[in-house]
């Protein structure tokens, strides 16, 4: 079979809650840079590729860089690195099934958190504004995305985070569902795409392009108002890979695999 099933899956993902535990501080935020400068990336090509597109070309431009933009998480998975909204997630099904605490969740969070938005802002700075690949001929778009971004409501980016991590989580399952190195690559490119298209808030994402506007010197997003959306993103992440997409996962497989072990453990006593 190419495929873990849904049980397994949550097993699995269960497991990488624990070993991820065990993770130093330095390791955990080490990992958390690499995971934000794959995010920046990944996000780096999809304003390259979609940036100078003609008008006439209507969504079709933003089509292209969907298609680029999902080699960020595809790093991670078969590279190496932490993202916080997929740990959003695996922690939360670790600690229902009480293979880690909740003060174990909330601080791999919070230092991978830390390290992806260090890892964003790094790519920004370098790749974006020194080398300039954000700016000349692509500034309208780096300013675009990143105005609208911040420009948002808190409640509109809220809402617009939650639905973001039902899909990146819906990718970390089904390459964590896949076996091989081709499943693995698809689980994490398709849901990637889809958010990408519709332009949902995403805070790893956000930590990149928003600090490239504001390295131009032509954005009117102020610190406050990026620190603010990274609150309100962070937040709704959370809930959407924790509550909206976590806990039901774990409710409908995790709970089975807990009740079927205690059957076949019964069934084992009763023969002896």
């Amino acid at each position: 079979m190419g495929f873990f099933n849904q049980t397994e899956v949550v097993d699995i993902l269960g497991d990488k809650a624990k070993a991820k535990k065990e993770f130093s501080f330095i390791k955990l935020f080490l990992l958390g840079i690499l995971g934000g400068a794959f995010i920046g990336l990944g996000f780096l090509a999809c304003i390259r590729g979609s940036g100078t597109v003609p008008a006439g070309w209507g969504s079709y431009g933003t089509l292209i860089g969907a298609c680029l933009f999902p080699i960020g998480l595809i790093g991670i998975v078969l590279v190496g690195g932490e993202l916080a909204t997929g740990n959003m997630m695996t922690m939360m099904i670790g600690a229902l099934q009480k293979k880690i605490s909740f003060m174990d969740l909330i601080y791999n969070w919070v230092v991978v958190m830390l390290g992806n938005m260090a890892g964003g802002i790094l790519v920004a700075y370098l790749w974006g504004h020194v080398a300039g690949m954000t700016e000349g001929d692509f500034l309208e778009k780096t300013l675009s995305i990143a105005n609208a971004r911040a420009g948002d409501a808190p409640l509109a980016a809220f809402i617009s985070a939650v639905g973001c991590n039902i899909f990146v989580c819906m990718a970390v399952w089904l390459s964590t569902s896949a076996r091989d190195f081709v499943g693995k690559l698809l689980g994490a490119w398709f849901p990637i795409m889809i958010f990408a298209v519709v332009g949902f808030q995403h805070v790893v994402a956000n930590a990149f392009v928003i600090p490239a506007a504001i390295f131009s010197g032509e954005s009117d997003v102020t610190l406050g108002a990026f620190f603010i959306n990274m609150v309100v993103v962070f937040l709704g992440n959370a809930v959407g890979g924790a509550l909206v997409f976590g806990l039901p996962c774990y409710l409908m497989y995790g709970r089975k695999a807990r009740t079927d072990a205690k059957e076949a453990a019964s069934k084992i006593t009763k023969t002896a």
